[in-house]
C-alpha cells in the first residue's frame, strides 16, 4: 500500500525512535487514523498493545490481517489439490517481500516456520490464481461497472463528457471477478472461516491497488489507455504477518464517536488528512471490493453508484480534518476526549491545509506554527518536536510518481493529570458501531 496518500512506510523507524525517546516507558498505543495500517503493524511488531481506527473499510479488513490474527489460516474447510501457477512461485515472492520489508525482522528461520504453516493457504491463493476465464453462473460487477468492458461502466460527467470507466485491464477484472465471487461464496456457505475471508481479501486489496489504472488513489483513473502497471497479471501474494504477542484491535468508526470508549493507553497517535481530500471518495473501489464478500446484494449495492468515479455517495464519510476551518477544533476535541498520556502527531510539511493555495513555490511554515502553539499550550506540561526529511514517491498524481524530498514533522506532547490507573488500562473498549455503508452494519 505504498501508494496510499500520505503512507508513513519510509518514516517507521523513525517514528519508532521518536517514540522510544520521549515515551520511554509506553506500552500501549492508539493509532486513530491507521489507513495502511503500517505504522500500527511497527508498534505491535515491537512489542506494543495496539488499538487502530480508520473510516475506510478497506483499512479495518487490513488490520483484521495484519493486527486482529493470532494464528496464520489453515483453510482446512477447503479440500483443494496442489496447484502450481508458473509466472509465480508465492513462497518465494512471500521471502522477497520479507527481505525487502527490514521492519518485519523475520529471521530465516521464522519465515521457514511461517510457510510451513501457510503450505494450504499457498494452495488456496495458487487456486484463486488460476481462475482467469470467465464461467457460467459468475457475475462480472467489476467488468461489468469498471472497465471499458462492460455494459454498466458509462459515465457522463458535470462538464458533459461521456465515456466509460476504465480502472481495471478486461483479463484483471475477469480475475478479480473470479476471486470475489469465489470467496464471497466460500464465506457465506460458511467453508472459510472471518479470519480466513480477511486473509484473502487483504490480499486483494493490495493487489487492486496496484494493479488498477489509477495514480494512486480511486478518485479517477486514466480515461484512455491503461498504464503498464495494470496491464501485469493480477496475482494474489500471501500476506507477510507477524503474529506475536501483542495485543492488536482494529475498528472501523468515527474517530471523535469511537475515541472515548479506547481503553487508557500511553501514546495517542495522530496522523490525519491534511487536506480537502476526503478518503472515503478517493478510495471508494477499495471499501466496496472490502466488503463484497458480506453484502446480500451485490447488485443492489452497485445499483446506486454514480459520477464518473462510480461511487455511492451514501458510503461517503466526511471528515472534519479534511477542512481548514475545522481542523484545529477537532484535534483539540480528539486529544481532549481519549485517555492517553502521550500525543504523538505526524505533520505533512508538503501540500496541505496551510499553503496549498499558496502563491509561493516553497511551501510556507503557517500550518507547522500553528501546531507548535496549540502543543505549547497549557494543556500539555512538556512537548518535542523533530524534523523528517526522506526521499519519498508522491502519487497524487502521475507527474508527481518521481521520488521527491518531503518535509514531514514529529510532535511531542504530555497531557497534564492523566496517569492512567490499572483498572483503567484493563478496560475493554464498547462495541463501536461501524460507519453504516448500506452494508446492514458488515464490520
Amino acid at each position: 500500500m505504498e501508494k496510499y496518500l500520505g503512507n508513513k512506510r519510509v518514516l517507521l523507524n523513525d517514528i519508532l525512535t521518536f517514540t522510544n525517546e520521549n515515551c520511554p516507558d509506553a506500552k500501549s498505543v492508539y493509532d486513530v487514523f491507521t489507513g495502511t495500517t503500517n505504522v500500527a503493524r511497527m508498534y505491535k511488531h515491537n512489542g506494543f498493545d495496539v488499538y487502530a481506527n480508520d473510516s475506510n473499510r478497506f483499512s479495518y479488513v487490513l488490520g483484521k490481517t495484519y493486527l486482529n490474527l493470532n494464528q496464520y489460516p489453515n483453510f482446512s474447510g477447503l479440500n483443494i489439490e496442489k496447484i502450481t501457477t508458473p509466472e509465480i512461485d508465492l513462497k518465494e515472492r512471500f521471502k522477497s517481500d520479507v527481505a525487502k520489508d527490514k521492519d518485519t525482522l523475520f529471521s530465516s528461520q521464522k519465515v521457514n516456520n511461517v510457510l510451513e504453516k501457510l503450505n494450504h493457504a499457498e494452495h488456496v491463493f495458487n487456486h484463486l490464481n488460476s481462475l482467469t476465464e470467465k464461467v457460467k453462473g459468475v457475475n462480472y460487477f467489476i467488468y461489468d461497472h469498471y472497465t471499458t468492458f462492460g455494459k454498466r461502466s458509462s459515465y457522463k460527467s458535470v462538464r458533459g463528457t461521456k465515456g466509460k470507466r476504465n480502472y481495471f485491464s478486461k483479463e484483471n477484472s475477469i480475475i478479480l471477478d473470479n476471486i470475489l465471487h469465489r470467496t464471497r461464496d466460500w464465506f457465506k456457505s460458511g467453508t472459510i472461516s472471518e479470519e480466513e475471508m480477511f486473509y484473502i481479501m487483504t490480499a486483494v486489496i493490495e493487489e487492486a491497488t496496484l494493479n488498477a489504472n489509477v495514480s494512486g488513489t480511486f478518485h479517477d483513473f486514466n480515461r484512455n489507455k491503461l498504464w503498464p502497471n495494470s496491464l501485469q497479471r493480477f496475482f494474489l501474494k500471501l500476506p507477510v504477518v507477524d503474529i506475536n504477542q501483542s495485543k492488536g484491535v482494529i475498528f472501523n468508526a468515527d474517530s471523535e464517536e469511537l475515541s472515548t470508549s479506547i481503553p487508557a493507553h500511553d501514546v495517542l497517535y495522530i496522523d490525519p488528512p491534511y487536506n480537502f481530500r476526503q478518503y472515503s471518495a478517493y478510495y471508494h473501489l477499495l471499501n466496496f471490493i472490502a466488503i463484497y464478500p458480506l453484502l446480500d446484494d451485490v447488485k443492489d449495492y452497485l445499483s446506486e453508484i454514480t459520477f464518473v468515479r462510480g461511487q455511492r455517495m451514501d458510503d461517503d464519510f466526511t471528515s472534519k480534518f479534511c477542512f481548514k476551518a475545522q481542523f484545529m477544533d477537532a484535534l483539540d476535541n480528539l486529544i481532549r476526549n481519549t485517555n492517553s498520556r502521550y500525543i504523538i502527531m505526524s505533520y505533512y510539511g508538503g501540500r496541505n491545509h496551510w499553503n496549498h493555495w499558496s502563491q509561493t513555490e516553497e511551501p510556507t511554515d503557517e500550518g507547522f506554527s500553528i501546531l507548535s502553539e496549540y502543543f505549547n499550550s497549557s494543556l500539555f506540561c512538556s512537548h518535542n518536536t523533530t524534523s523528517v526529511t526522506k526521499l519519498r514517491q508522491n502519487y497524487q498524481s502521475r507527474a508527481g510518481e518521481k521520488k521527491s524530498i518531503i518535509d514531514e514533522y514529529l510532535f511531542f506532547a504530555e497531557k497534564l493529570c492523566c496517569e492512567a490507573t490499572s483498572s483503567q488500562k484493563d478496560k475493554q473498549p464498547n462495541t463501536s458501531k461501524a460507519i453504516d455503508c448500506n452494508t446492514s452494519n458488515a464490520f
